[in-house]
């Protein structure tokens, strides 16, 4: 008899009442799950087209470089190779230091989920530039976050075993320097309950 009425309490249900139930479980673990994004570097896309500019005008540099010497101009081969050295050696030093310059810059911070007005997160996804100007994630500690010395950062990570990098799906080195703007910090909200525990180096 008993079996009967299972049977029975199972048929009477709707097949569409468990799959609404079903689907909106599913939306609703996926929406609780997104980061959520207290940080915007407001130089990100400029940040990006100069790191690509300056690797592209690298490579052209380099690849043309060796069409020089094909060229038959009365100039001698020690001043070809002078010029083309000179040309190639400028355009690495301007990538290098626009890259020095660039590479610690934060253009986007996140946290795993929504915490209440006092309470910090226990962690936090940064998010810079790669050499190619990928977007690099590094995951850290809050307590690992402390004021940077070095000119054009304001923060660094004291302990690199607590942080992971990635980008995309591939394990990477954790940026160890970063930038975020000392300004932006200063308005009521999450980042400056970040910064007042963690302190925040000016930059310059």
């Amino acid at each position: 008899m008993l079996r009967a009425t299972q049977s029975i309490t199972a048929k009477s249900v709707p097949s569409w009442r468990l799959t609404n139930k079903s689907h909106f479980f599913r939306q609703f673990t996926t929406e609780k799950t997104q980061p959520v994004t207290i940080y915007n570097g407001p130089l990100a896309g400029v940040a990006k087209k100069l790191k690509l500019f300056s690797i592209t005008s690298l490579g052209l540099g380099t690849g043309i470089s060796p069409f020089v010497f094909a060229i038959d101009v009365p100039v001698p081969f020690v001043a070809k190779a002078a010029l083309v050295g000179a040309a190639v050696i400028t355009s690495a030093a301007s990538t290098g230091l626009i890259q020095w310059v660039m590479s610690p810059y934060v253009t986007k911070i996140t946290i795993p989920q929504p915490v209440a007005e006092n309470e910090l997160p226990t962690e936090m996804t940064i998010h810079t530039l790669s050499f190619t100007a990928k977007d690099m994630a590094t995951t850290v500690p809050i307590t690992a976050i402390e004021p940077a010395s070095r000119i054009f950062t304001s923060w660094m990570i004291n302990d690199p075993t607590l942080a992971t990098g990635r980008i995309g799906k591939k394990e990477v080195k954790p940026k160890t320097l970063l930038y975020v703007h000392p300004e932006l910090c200063e308005e009521e909200g999450i980042m400056k309950n970040i910064v007042e525990k963690t302190g925040i180096g000016r930059g310059f």
